[in-house]
């Protein structure tokens, strides 16, 4: 069967194709405004509690979004979503790259609200992400990739028709699964796993140390687990053999009699 690529021309013009633009970008915008609040640690010491509120704030937070706009664009909120579903041919080529500009500048907006809001004092590093102590940029790389191909992964299994899951329980499934992530890899990397999500504050902060890593890394996870999921785990429904019962009425059995006149 040919492989059709959709190049999306057609759809740039319609009121549909710029709303669902719109949508992500504001998405985009209420989810940084999240971030970079939640990162905040207000002189708070406790690195564990810091990374458990971090991790449970963002995994609500894109949940929340995903369910306010997911029927609107599908949600996507990150670049690493988009370019997957873009490899998988779920999206146009036109509608995914303006969707990552969206996703981009209202991730921007985003942090400069927190930032402009936050007493000078207070902003810290405006949730920066950056390489924990004794972190190389391969193993920070690595990670990323790793944990960016569990999220998306997840998203591609969670949303496949054939699991037949509610839209809230999509949403939640996924805001579960970036906790889970952020309780595991924020001590590494700061938990990057969405490029708009890192660029955002290190736009705010000027803050550029390693940041490819949180490019490459989610961008590269994001495919690799489009493909293996669209090629070898994508579960087609298998044809079901029908058997039609035919109901024939019973035999009937016509018995010739033969009657003799009697003429006597």
């Amino acid at each position: 069967m040919p492989v059709v690529i959709d190049v999306g021309l057609d759809e740039i013009g319609t009121f549909k194709f710029w709303r669902a633009v719109l949508a992500e970008g504001l998405g985009s915008l209420l989810f940084l405004l999240c971030v970079t609040c939640v990162a905040l640690p207000w002189g708070n010491q406790d690195v564990s509690a810091n990374n458990v509120e971090i991790g449970i704030g963002i995994g609500l937070a894109i949940g929340s979004l995903a369910q306010a706009f997911g029927h609107v664009s599908g949600g996507h909120l990150n670049p690493a979503v988009t370019f997957a579903m873009m490899l998988s041919l779920k999206i146009s080529i036109i509608k995914g790259l303006f969707y990552i500009v969206a996703q981009i500048v209202g991730g921007i907006i985003g942090a400069a609200l927190t930032y402009a809001c936050t007493p000078a004092s207070k902003r810290a590093t405006l949730g920066v992400t950056a390489l924990g102590p004794g972190v190389g940029a391969g193993e920070g790389f690595v990670l990323e990739l790793l944990f960016t191909f569990v999220l998306v992964f997840t998203v591609f299994s969670i949303t496949d028709a054939k699991k037949k899951v509610e839209p809230y329980g999509t949403t939640l499934g996924i805001g579960v699964v970036i906790l889970v992530c952020h309780v595991c890899l924020i001590p590494f990397t700061g938990c990057g796993i969405n490029p708009t999500r890192s660029f955002g504050p290190a736009v705010m902060m000027d803050s550029w140390d390693d940041h490819w890593i949180y490019w490459i890394g989610p961008l590269l996870g994001g495919a690799l687990a489009a493909l293996l999921y669209h090629f070898l785990f994508f579960v087609e429904d298998e044809p079901i053999a029908t058997t039609y019962t035919v109901n024939t009425p019973p035999a009937v059995t016509v018995t010739n009699t033969k009657v003799e006149e009697n003429t006597a």
